[in-house]
């Protein structure tokens, strides 16, 4: 891990009370209601400036507890790090929508990343300037890369084969 990485968990872990774990990996999990802030951080902080947003994508564990994660990949040209942040919510039901904020104010390559995210995961981004869907057909019942998603056999009358 670089100094600079490692300097950086130190402050974090001091302002985010332990709830920031990294490894040597320069992985950060962090609570969903913080996450926003440490993406801020790593972006603005000259430190790290964390200047590309490479992608954002979900992840569906089954349960019990039945979980949700948002996974942020971030590089920077000037300081040559790449972090990865993750947050992650337990649903309280299989249908459940999590809710977490939009990066799209500190990244404007985010606008795809979470609409896509949102349509094939059921991620709700709060605050998202344009939340339609990017990939599948208005009326499509379902999240398709959630682990309970059920095939539709049938969409506006036509038979969908797999």
């Amino acid at each position: 891990m670089s100094e600079s990485l490692k300097e950086l968990v130190i402050s974090l872990n001091a302002e985010y009370k332990e709830s920031v774990q990294s490894n040597g990996f320069h992985s950060i999990k962090v609570s969903p209601e913080q996450t926003k802030g440490l993406l801020d951080v790593l972006l603005k902080d000259s430190r790290f400036w964390c200047d590309q947003l490479i992608s954002i994508s979900g992840f569906h564990q089954t349960g019990p507890p039945e979980i949700i994660q948002i996974h942020y990949h971030l590089a920077s040209i000037p300081t040559k790090i790449q972090v990865h942040v993750f947050a992650e919510k337990v649903l309280e039901t299989p249908e459940e929508v999590p809710e977490f904020d939009s990066v799209t104010d500190l990244w404007k390559t985010a606008n795809w990343h979470e609409r896509e995210t949102a349509e094939l995961y059921g991620i709700h981004f709060k605050g998202h300037p344009d939340l339609r869907k990017l990939l599948l057909p208005g009326g499509w019942i379902g999240f398709p890369l959630r682990k309970n998603y059920v095939e539709q056999t049938e969409f506006h009358g036509v038979q969908v084969k797999y």
